[in-house]
């Protein structure tokens, strides 16, 4: 991307999702595409949308998730785990009213999708969560893909989980401390007496 100011090239920091002109100095910070979607250009790793074949744009979702988004189609790609974190934070918050569920069209088991990274076949199933979606999945590179519409699909369908606030997790370091009998420390007495026991029976 090219500053608006000086024309000089500017420099992308992902981790804060903005860019800086180290010519001039001044920043460039994209707006939401959609909302919730904040879209930070091409990618510079050339991935291509699997459905158009044009390159993917990179995407933060809710200022924090990052995956990317295709400017043709709008369809979504994210890690994994990224993508449990987007639904269960999103439904978390959420505070309207759940869509009618939406019926689940088995044709679209049918689709034959390529990842965009290693060109094998991705996996094509239906969505065990919310929804009633059928997603794309490639286990080699641990990606999703997410036609447009689905994403809000899953957000939108009802549950028991809307509008709860998340659990914040317990470090194990913390839950091990917790569980762990507490060690009793010996006393003087008992120290010495079991010095002498291990003088008269060594190991």
């Amino acid at each position: 991307m090219n500053c608006k100011q000086c024309g000089a090239p500017m420099k992308l920091y992902r981790e804060r999702d903005y860019y800086h002109c180290e010519h001039c100095s001044s920043y460039h910070f994209p707006e939401e595409s959609t909302p919730g979607i904040r879209i930070m250009g091409e990618n510079p790793e050339g991935i291509e949308c699997p459905q158009c074949k044009i390159k993917l744009n990179m995407a933060t979702v809710d200022d924090y998730y990052r995956g990317f988004q295709c400017s043709n189609c709008r369809g979504l790609m994210f890690n994994r785990t990224r993508f449990k974190e987007v639904i269960d934070n999103r439904r978390s918050k959420t505070k309207s009213s759940p869509e009618p569920v939406s019926t689940f069209d088995p044709a679209e088991l049918e689709r034959n999708t390529e990842c965009p990274i290693c060109d094998q076949e991705m996996e094509t199933f239906q969505y065990l969560g919310p929804g009633n979606i059928v997603i794309d999945t490639c286990h080699n590179d641990d990606l999703i893909w997410l036609d447009y519409g689905e994403l809000n699909k899953v957000i939108n369908a009802p549950g028991r989980d809307r509008g709860m606030p998340l659990r914040k997790p317990v470090k194990e370091d913390q839950e091990d401390k917790k569980n762990k009998p507490k060690k009793r420390k010996r006393s003087a007495l008992e120290f010495f007496l079991s010095e002498i026991a291990e003088s008269f029976f060594p190991d």
